[in-house]
C-alpha cells in the first residue's frame, strides 16, 4: 500500500480506483512518520479542540496508512500528541486503498 500524498492545503490525494476508509486504532499502534520538531503552539491549539470534543473525534481525521499492525501517521501529528496528552486510548484515523474490482 502507498504513503498518502497530501496537497498544499493537507487534503488527501486520492487517485481514481482508491477508496478512503476510517477506523480507530489504539495509540499505542500509531507510529509517527515525522518526528522533527513541534511548534509548542500548534500542538496546544490541538489540544485545546480536543478538550472541546470530549469523548468525540473531528473530522477529518489524521492519515496515514497501514505498515503490518501499526499504523504510520503521515499527517496530523499535532492531533495525535494532543490524544496522548488527554490520555485518550484511540484514534480516529483515514487511509486509502484500492477499491476491490469485482
Amino acid at each position: 500500500m502507498a504513503e498518502p500524498s497530501f496537497t498544499a492545503d493537507r487534503s488527501m490525494v486520492v487517485p481514481p480506483g482508491h477508496i478512503v476508509e476510517t477506523g480507530y486504532v489504539p495509540v499505542e499502534d500509531v507510529i509517527l512518520a515525522c518526528r522533527e520538531r513541534m511548534a509548542i503552539g500548534d500542538v496546544n491549539t490541538a489540544y485545546q479542540k480536543r478538550l472541546q470534543l470530549g469523548a468525540c473525534q473531528s473530522w477529518p481525521p489524521p492519515r496515514g496508512h497501514w505498515q503490518g499492525n501499526r499504523f504510520v501517521l503521515v499527517d496530523g501529528r499535532h492531533e495525535f500528541i494532543a490524544a496522548l496528552m488527554l490520555g485518550q486510548s484511540h484514534l480516529l484515523v483515514a487511509w486509502q486503498k484500492e477499491a476491490a474490482h469485482g
